[in-house]
């Protein structure tokens, strides 16, 4: 009859510790509205400077005007020294999925603000997003989003 208790005993603890251990969404953790879309790039190697100076004439402008226009929460070049590859992460913060959703009136709107900024140079940006498929290769994109953890 002990024998029987202490099993029914140690049964009873190990459901109560596997009921307590689940984690449950909205409860223990909440995945962030935000949506970031992270791009994994491999660089060619000693091209990584070059790749850099040309992601800002052309990527980094793009991110800078719709993160003016509120299209963007925020964006980010990651690099590695010490990765052979991939060697650079690119990160583009979304307000939310919607955000994310394909819009022409955005478009336009970006397109307008790179023409009257940059419109003079669109020979030679051209020419150097056509140079990018040379030296990198994308390797990877996903869209993550942040968990953040409830107390």
């Amino acid at each position: 009859m002990q024998i029987v208790k202490l099993r029914l005993m140690v049964l009873a603890g190990l459901l109560a510790v596997i009921s307590t251990a689940s984690a449950e969404i909205y409860k223990d953790y909440a995945p962030s509205e935000q949506q970031v879309q992270l791009t994994v790039v491999a660089v060619e190697p000693n091209y990584l400077d070059d790749y850099l100076v040309k992601l800002n004439r052309t990527w980094v402008r793009s991110m800078e005007i719709q993160k003016e226009l509120g299209f963007i929460v925020d964006y980010a070049v990651w690099t590695s020294d010490a990765a052979n590859s991939p060697n650079v992460w690119l990160t583009v913060t979304y307000e939310n999925m919607g955000m994310m959703q394909p819009s022409q009136t955005r478009y336009e709107q970006v397109n307008a603000a790179l023409a009257s900024r940059y419109g003079d140079e669109e020979a030679e940006l051209d020419a150097i997003a056509k140079g990018y498929e040379e030296i990198r290769t994308m390797l990877d994109s996903q869209i993550i989003n942040q968990v953040k953890f409830l107390d």
